[in-house]
């Protein structure tokens, strides 16, 4: 049995009270610029910059140097890459903008075909935190499995391809999808998790 809510025109009246018409006047150019000289001066803000550096050099560059990477392959320069000694990519294949791929802390890798294609904001984690109870999951070991996608597979915006996952030729994700399991050749799948919706079909 559902219960009612009740709201009192009193109450209503209050919450809406509770918002205040209010003037905002914009900061001049010559004030944000007198904050960014003043930020300048203080070393917490240069400890940032040197923190900043560090993360895009382990995440951004160092990760270009170990990866195998195909023929007319591009993979965004926004593309996070961890442990990517163990991540492999084909040839004609587009890794997009603001992608995260992660391969096992360990052993797990990630195969990735040809002619594949994510959209924004894709990401693939072949690792995972163990979450027994009685420790802090945090500080738990990992399970970790591979991730093999094949051939022509057009993975949506935003999708997240979990550890121990298949996709075989021809697959088609939606965006916005959770993907674990085997995923059969020239297939539609979408949701969370993912489940199959159609075939790929011949248009005339």
């Amino acid at each position: 049995m559902q219960s009612k809510v009740i709201v009192k025109k009193s109450q209503l009246e209050n919450y809406v009270n509770m918002y205040k018409n209010v003037v905002y006047e914009r900061p001049s150019k010559l004030s944000y610029f007198r904050k960014v000289v003043g930020s300048l001066l203080r070393w917490r803000v240069w400890g940032y910059f040197v923190s900043c550096l560090a993360y895009w050099l382990v995440n951004f560059v160092l990760p270009r140097a170990q990866i195998e990477k195909g023929k007319n392959t591009n993979v965004h320069p926004t593309t996070l890459l961890r442990h990517a000694e163990r991540i492999v990519i084909g040839d004609n294949t587009l890794i997009n903008h603001g992608n995260v791929i992660q391969a096992g802390k360990v052993n797990a890798r990630i195969l990735i075909g040809n002619f594949v294609h994510t959209g924004p904001n894709v990401m693939m984690f072949a690792y995972n935190h163990r979450f027994e109870t009685g420790t802090p999951s945090k500080v738990q070991n990992y399970d970790e499995a591979d991730i093999v996608i094949g051939d022509d597979v057009w993975i949506g915006a935003g999708s997240i391809i979990l550890a121990g996952t298949e996709i075989e030729n021809g697959v088609v994700i939606a965006a916005g999808s959770v993907v674990k399991g085997k995923l059969s050749s020239n297939s539609v799948y979408a949701g969370v998790p993912v489940k199959l919706i159609g075939q790929r079909e011949k248009y005339e």
